[in-house]
């Protein structure tokens, strides 16, 4: 636990009453939102973050000894159904942006110890919206961590038009159409079919006219 941690939030952690408070930072395309699971609003970090209390949720943090991408599911639930803008919330760009906790401890007086420490960071990956008529609204975010880009493929293709979306300087696989699948032998500068040296009578090749299987013979090597 007190691995990453300052001293003080160690010290606190040590004590008979502990007063933990967790910090979400969620980067919105429409807008970055700073939450926590207590009451009120902390500023730190040059940001006000708004405290949403018990309606508010974030699963356990995982670690093991494997390099595995452990998820994270934050809920915001209890939501007014009145509430339009519910709705929208599913129509937010929010996949694969960045997802920061951190861990904060408050004081006898409810106030922060100091600044919160970071504990997890990943990105958004699903979003799960639960509305009905008993007051059981809710919002559920699953949350990757970064090892989980590992196995998520690029969707990319080794051509030259995928290079060129990425750099257009870049003219790396401009003949690999070319020379897919060529059987090209050493020293046969016209094998292949690719067009080098080529110019009849061989010439630019000195010594040659010996000939095996039909073909002119490379000679010897170097």
């Amino acid at each position: 636990m007190s691995r990453g941690l300052s001293t003080p939030i160690v010290n606190a952690l040590k004590d008979d009453v502990v007063r933990p408070v967790t910090f979400a930072k969620l980067d919105f395309s429409s807008s970055t939102l700073y939450v926590h699971d207590s009451i009120g609003t902390f500023t730190w970090g040059g940001n006000d973050w708004l405290g949403v209390g018990d309606f508010g949720s974030v699963s356990a943090i995982e670690e093991g000894t494997d390099i595995s991408p452990y998820s994270i599911t934050l809920t915001l639930s209890g939501l007014d159904s009145t509430i339009a803008d519910i709705g929208t919330a599913g129509t937010e760009d929010y996949y694969l942006r960045d997802v920061d906790i951190y861990l904060g401890l408050l004081d006898e007086d409810e106030s922060l110890i100091e600044d919160p420490n970071p504990i997890w960071s990943g990105f958004m990956d699903v979003m799960t919206l639960v509305t009905g008529t008993q007051g059981n609204n809710s919002i559920t975010l699953t949350c990757e961590s970064e090892l989980a880009k590992i196995d998520r493929s690029a969707d990319l293709k080794y051509t030259h038009i995928q290079q060129q979306r990425v750099n257009s300087n870049d003219l790396f696989f401009e003949y690999l159409h070319e020379i897919e699948g060529v059987k090209i032998l050493w020293k046969d500068m016209n094998s292949g079919n690719l067009g080098v040296g080529s110019g009849g009578g061989g010439g630019g090749r000195g010594g040659g006219g010996r000939t095996r299987n039909g073909r002119e013979d490379p000679g010897d090597l170097p």
